[in-house]
């Protein structure tokens, strides 16, 4: 590494000769509504929006205004176009959208504390059970029963002649000799 770029790390200034990159931005242009001239507003995310903040406030108000004559005469509060139901001050699509939005913070909040109470309790190695390993009393084997052949290998427990396994592979065929 450099000498000069480290010492400009460590200091935080920029090393001699440093040229930096010029910020390319768009022209933000006018304001799209008709009879004004001014540059478009910029929004949070830093995208230009297509009117000026003037014209986004005047079209706030207006629809401010006109969802409050709607509440008025008798739509629902939270979206204002559709009839109460009666007895009620929402529309019965913005009530089911409340209850779902209801239910979905309950679930964050149960899911929640249980995070919470699983990080609460102290570290320790996991303690195996059955179970890990797919054995339950449902589908487990019996217990296999010792036969005589467990508790003494000998006397052989099937007779030596009729252990093929236990011959050579190499023999005079007699097996694939026909009679």
């Amino acid at each position: 590494m450099d000498l000069e770029t480290l010492i400009a790390q460590w200091s935080g200034k920029a090393p001699p000769g440093f040229v930096p990159q010029a910020v390319l931005r768009e022209d933000p242009g006018t304001c799209v509504q008709t009879r004004c001239n001014k540059t478009r507003a910029l929004k949070a995310n830093g995208e230009y929006a297509k009117s000026c903040s003037g014209c986004l406030a005047r079209r706030a108000r207006s629809c401010k205004r006109r969802r409050t004559a709607l509440t008025a005469e008798g739509g629902c509060r939270r979206c204002a176009y559709r009839k109460r139901l009666a007895g009620d001050f929402l529309c019965q699509r913005c009530r089911d959208d409340r209850d779902a939005e209801r239910a979905q913070k309950r679930r964050d909040a149960i899911d929640a504390a249980a995070i919470d109470e699983f990080a609460a309790r102290p570290d320790r190695a996991h303690e195996p059970s059955n179970l890990d390993c797919g054995v339950s009393p449902w589908n487990a084997r019996k217990p296999r029963k010792a036969s005589a052949a467990y508790w003494s290998p000998l006397p052989d427990p099937e007779p030596r002649q009729e252990r093929e396994w236990a011959r050579p592979l190499f023999d005079d065929g007699w097996r694939y000799k026909r009679c």
